[in-house]
Parts: structure tokens; sequence; C-alpha cells
């Protein structure tokens, strides 16, 4: 007796409902959680009162619950008053511990859990409206976006086609990039709500991939003349040319990640660069590597990429545009080709962004694997980088080439107040006059801080005196 009393005392303390009754559903024994939550008393109550969609009506009850077994089932449990609540029910007879068989029955209040999951039941339904809401209104707005788009690159084509003087035929130009770069955005736009709804599909086909490469830096290249850069590309020996794979996300892949780099590079080289680093029959890992010299990022900066409606600064959507969507997408399609994409990058030193992606090819192979460590001691952009330290030497004949052509696309973008370009140039132009007499770095210093704060007529003036340094400079070296 002892025993038991101790145990009704821990029944009292517990929050379950637990409750004891006989052969006819007399309860016997209610808990005080039960007694003050149902407002019955042992004695004065029958099981059925509280369980009546339980039980069958004309079936013996400990028949019955001994059929069933002791699963754990949802019930209803009734008040006095009739109202009810949803519980986790446990319910079974015990033959052996008690002088005569008695029921027993363990409630769980799941109120609370009940209304989380029909909460989380109408969020998942309204998310699954909002997911195809959000896929027709990107749909459309694309849509509508590339109509004018479309309009705005034919009339300007037709006009250039006519248009025979240069000035104008570079704002053309400018208004012709303004309008593929506004084509990415909507692209990269179009993607995203793919992705979020699982309806991007990996179209696996053969193609070449060495005209896929020689296709994406012909794309890239008008970018990287007009920058001054040097855009260059190499594919190992032992790469296959015919594939199996989807051409169209790689390129996707190539071009978003060649874009990028031009983007945040205003002096030196961008390169593409692919190599086999594993193959098991006809299976194969291709790596590939965009390298760049622009402004690289910190530690810090680094954990902010690949997530969409993300740019490593505020600053820079200002200065370079964009609306950090290609990396997050460049990601997505990666996995999606079974690969993993990520970046190695130092502040003010360049970036490099290496992904590998898993294709087929007919001619099968023993096994074979380079880790990109190794690959990294014979990268060819990391070769070829010292011959073209010339570019920074004042008054070599590289430096004086880029320095003028800077000059003329500053003047063009001051004129049209495109500052955000125009600051790109401008810093391009400073670096460039670094070991120059201190009057023309003077003045190309003066210049960025002029073309930053927007300053139309001093940014003209001190291009002109640059101008005339320049011209001073190479009659002095004939």
């Amino acid at each position: 007796m002892d025993s038991l009393y101790t145990a009704l005392q821990i029944f009292d303390r517990t929050s379950e409902i637990i409750c004891f009754f006989d052969g006819d559903g007399e309860i016997k024994y209610l808990n005080q959680s039960g007694e003050k939550e149902l407002k019955f008393e042992a004695g004065s109550a029958n099981i059925k009162d509280l369980l009546p969609n339980f039980f069958p009506k004309d079936q013996d009850i400990f028949l019955y619950i001994k059929e069933r077994g002791k699963e754990e089932i949802k019930e209803d449990v009734y008040r006095k008053n009739r109202s009810c609540f949803p519980v986790r029910l446990k319910i079974w007879v015990d033959d052996e511990k008690f002088k005569e068989p008695l029921g027993l029955c363990v409630m769980t209040d799941i109120r609370e859990i009940d209304n989380l999951q029909k909460q989380l039941a109408n969020k998942e339904e309204y998310m699954k409206e909002f997911m195809k809401a959000q896929d027709e209104f990107v749909s459309n707005l694309t849509h509508e976006l590339r109509t004018p788009v479309n309009g705005i690159k034919g009339h300007i084509k037709n006009l250039k086609e006519d248009e025979e003087e240069s000035s104008k035929r570079r704002i053309m130009d400018i208004v012709l990039q303004c309008c593929s770069n506004m084509e990415k955005i909507i692209n990269n736009l179009l993607d995203y709500a793919k992705i979020e709804n699982g309806k991007m599909e990996i179209v696996e086909e053969k193609f070449s991939l060495y005209q896929l490469i020689e296709g994406c830096i012909e794309t890239s290249e008008s970018v990287a003349n007009e920058k001054g850069l040097t855009l260059t590309s190499h594919i190992a020996d032992n790469v296959p040319d015919e594939v199996i794979g989807d051409e169209f996300r790689l390129s996707q892949v190539i071009n978003n990640l060649l874009n990028n780099a031009l983007k945040f590079t205003s002096i030196g080289r961008v390169g593409l660069e692919v190599y086999k680093t594993k193959q098991h029959g006809k299976d194969v890992e291709l790596t590939f590597f965009v390298i760049d010299t622009g402004i690289g990022m910190s530690v810090e900066e680094k954990d902010k990429l690949f997530k969409s409606f993300t740019q490593v600064d505020g600053s820079i959507t200002r200065k370079y545009g964009g609306t950090g969507l290609g990396l997050y997408v460049c990601k997505q399609i990666v996995e999606l080709l079974g690969g993993h994409i990520e970046i190695e990058s130092e502040k003010g030193k360049g970036s490099s962004f290496i992904f590998t992606v898993n294709m087929k090819t007919e001619i099968e192979q023993e096994s074979q694997q380079i880790t990109i460590s190794d690959l990294r001691q014979s990268l060819a952009f990391e070769k070829e980088q010292e011959n073209f330290e010339e570019t920074f030497e004042f008054g070599s004949s590289q430096n004086t080439e880029k320095i003028r052509d800077l000059l003329e696309k500053l003047s063009l973008c001051v004129e049209l107040d495109n500052w955000g370009k125009a600051e790109g140039f401008a810093e391009n132009l400073k670096k460039l006059t670094e070991n120059a007499p201190e009057e023309v770095s003077k003045a190309a210093f003066r210049l960025v801080m002029n073309v930053r704060k927007e300053k139309k007529e001093k940014s003209a003036e001190l291009l002109e005196v640059l101008n005339d340094a320049m011209i001073n400079n190479v009659k002095a070296g004939e």
C-alpha cells in the first residue's frame, strides 16, 4: 500500500491526466490534473464520459482495449461541461498488479502542439500559394522587362549602322552595354525563381567544351577591351573536348563569374582555366578557375558570398552595380551539376573562384586524380603575371597607351554623367600614374576625388591637365 500511495502522490504532481477505471468504466481514481482540467471527480464519472468517441457502444470495455493494444493515439477528451480538447492517449488493462483488473489511462494535453501543427499546415499552404504567385510574378516581370530592353537594343543597333560620328557610336555602345547588363539581371531573377521553386532542370547532352570556352571568352572580350583589361583562357591538354552535360547551365556559370571578375577589376587581367582533376571510367570531374587582379576581399567579406541579394559591401552596389544574385545562382547551378564552388581571395590582391562539375565523356580511362593545391603550382595565369608588370611603369609604351585610352573613356563618362563607371576608370588611371612625375600623379589623385563627388567642371579640367601631360611626355620621349 505504501508503494501505491507514493505512486498516487507522484501522479498528482504530473501535468498529464491519469485515471484508473473498472470493467464497467467507472473511474476509481483521477489525479489532480484530471480533476482540475475536466471538472470530474473519481466515483462520479465513467471513462466513456471522458472518451465518448473512443469506445464502441455495445462492446466490453476491457476486451476492446485489449484488442486495440497499447498503441498511442490522438483523441479528444471531454470535460464535464462537454467541451473538449485533443490529447495523446495511452490506455491499457492491468490484470496483475491490483486485486481486480483495472483499466489505466494516461492523457497528454497536445492543444499547443495541435495548434502549432495547424499553423504550420496553414503556413505551408500559404507558402505554396506564395511561391506560385512569386513564380508567376517573376515570369511576368521578366517578360515585361525584356520587351522594352529588346526594343531599345533593336533601335540603337539600327541607328548605329547609319551613324558615322565616332563619339555618338561610343554613346550607342554604352547604351547597348547597359541593355546587356539589364538582360543579365533579368535572367538572374528568372533563375532565382526557378531555384526557389525547385523547377530548375539539368539537361544532359553531348557538346564541345572547347567551343563553349571560346564562346564565353568572346562574350566577355568587349567588356575587357573597354576597361583595358587582358582576358585569357587556358585548357589543359588532358581535358576532353566532347563531354556530356548541361552546356547552357555550365556556360551560364562561367559567363557569370567572368562578368563578376571583370566588374571588380580595374587594372590588370582576368583569366579562365580548365583542368581535369578526376576520372573514373567515363565519369570525369572538371575544375574551372576564374582568376582576376581586382579588388579582392577579406575573410569576413567572403562569408557573405553565395547568398541571395547579398554583396560584400553596400557601397559596391552604387559603384559596380548588380543585385547580388549572380553568385547565388552560380552556387545552386554548380551543386545541381554535382560539384562545389569556393573562393580564394585577399583584399586588394584579386580573387580566384574555383568550381568543379561532374560530366561524362565517351573516352574511358583508368582512375586518376589531381588536387587543386597541386594545380595551383602550374596555373598559366600566375606564370604569365610577371609579363604584365611593365604596364605599371610610367613612360613605357603599354603604360602610355593604356593611360591615353583611359583618358578618352573618362572624358566620355564625365560628359555623360556616368559617374559610377568614371570612378572605376579614374582609380585605374591613378594606379597607372603612381610612378609618374609628381604633377601627373597629383592630378590623377585629385581627379579620383572630384569624380567621386561628381564635380563635372573640375573633373573635365583635370582631364585636360592629364591629357596635356601625356602629350608632352610622348614628345619628350621622342
